[in-house]
């Protein structure tokens, strides 16, 4: 999925972090064993759905993605700038892009001198563009099970019990935990995991980039699909 999210972007993000309640008197949990089974339940599905809104310094971003066996991707959008699009399939050496606005194309898929002529085409990005590890994020998180796995792509096996909690009226148990996914390269980010309460865990929520406010919710497990555009057309320089 692209991370163009955790650029010049990101730093921007703006919307309430959504209410939950903490539980009193919570068993003792074990952070790690509950992040494992967590990511193991997660890493068992054929596809997932990855969408929210984070804020921060005044601009909100909503990201609509997933991941399933034809590829990953989804759209991101900032209020009054626009929408950019990143799908890529899977297996692939490239990506597709479609930008809605001429600020997209300059922001998020770094064309110099965009036109209007040029928003809401679909194009093509190869391994051999140098904006093609930007937006594609090839090292990242290509499927779910990478998304869930213990690996560079995926997540660090530290992970701190923070609360029980009721979020959206469901209960979770919050970990402090690490990914990828929302980091620029290699390494991990601390990040807030929400993972469901019961004899099989899975993923709920998690927050976004640091310095953000907000969460992204897991959903559609099993049914979400990544529709894969198809254009010999090359994104302009």
């Amino acid at each position: 999925m692209s991370r163009t999210l955790t650029r010049s972007l990101v730093a921007a993000v703006a919307l309430a972090t959504p209410f939950y309640a903490l539980s009193a008197g919570a068993a003792k949990i074990s952070a790690k064993s509950t992040l494992s089974a967590a990511l193991a339940d997660g890493a068992s599905q054929k596809s997932v759905t990855l969408s929210g809104t984070v804020s921060g310094s005044g601009t909100t971003i909503t990201l609509d993605g997933g991941f399933s066996p034809a590829g990953n991707g989804g759209l991101t959008t900032v209020p009054k700038v626009g929408t950019y699009y990143a799908i890529s399939p899977r297996g692939k050496k490239y990506c597709f892009v479609k930008a809605t606005s001429v600020a997209m194309l300059k922001q998020a898929l770094y064309v110099k001198s965009p036109n209007t002529d040029e928003i809401n085409l679909w194009y093509k990005v190869t391994s051999k563009d140098p904006r093609y590890d930007s937006i594609a994020s090839p090292n990242g998180a290509q499927t779910v099970s990478q998304l869930f796995s213990f690996t560079p792509a995926g997540w660090s096996r530290k992970a701190t019990y923070k609360a029980t909690t009721t979020l959206n009226g469901v209960r979770v148990i919050k970990l402090k935990a690490a990914s990828n996914l929302f980091v620029s390269g290699k390494g991990f980010a601390t990040t807030t995991l929400y993972v469901t309460e019961g004899k099989n865990p899975l993923p709920f929520a998690m927050s976004g980039p640091t310095g953000t406010t907000g969460l992204f919710y897991f959903t559609k497990w099993g049914t979400t699909t990544v529709a894969i555009p198809f254009t010999d057309i090359i994104l302009p320089k």
